[in-house]
């Protein structure tokens, strides 16, 4: 009787353990460290510092762009005095269940080319390991695309 008690309680506390509460933080795989997205972006202009499409290198479509994220959720990028605006929301990892979600950045600026179809997408934070730079993944493996934004 006391070693089923004994379990039980072995059980529910590992099970309450396990649990972990939602935040607005970033752990990159990479670093394990926690960066808190909605603080470093909206600080300073950011760049793409590589953008990665299958095989193919996407970064030239970018060249010269700027991007300001306001603590708002608009995002403006700017490229040789052209100016497009958007919006960008983070999304936190979410861990249930004892499962690992994957902290998110969902972008739009609106469908004038670069960014179409290379952009405006879910991408899943895979690592920021400092507060300059960001690497991102497609949200859907399969498209195989990968972006890193830097810090100007």
């Amino acid at each position: 009787m006391k070693l089923s008690v004994l379990l039980l309680l072995a059980v529910c506390t590992t099970a309450t353990l396990s649990c972990k509460k939602s935040d607005d933080t970033a752990t990159p795989a990479a670093t394990g460290s926690t960066i808190d997205l909605k603080a470093v972006m909206p600080t300073g202009s950011w760049s793409i510092g590589t953008f990665q499409q299958r095989t193919e290198d996407k970064s030239s479509g970018f060249k010269n762009m700027s991007f300001v994220f306001s603590t708002d959720g608009t995002v403006t990028a700017t490229q040789n005095g052209k100016i497009t605006k958007g919006t960008w929301v983070y999304s936190p990892a979410v861990t249930y269940y004892g499962g690992n979600g994957l902290a998110s950045l969902t972008i739009n600026l609106g469908q004038s080319k670069p960014f179409d179809m290379l952009l405006n997408v879910t991408w899943n934070v895979n690592s920021a390991s400092t507060s300059s730079s960001l690497q991102l993944d497609h949200k859907e493996p399969a498209e195989d695309e990968h972006i890193s934004f830097v810090k100007l």
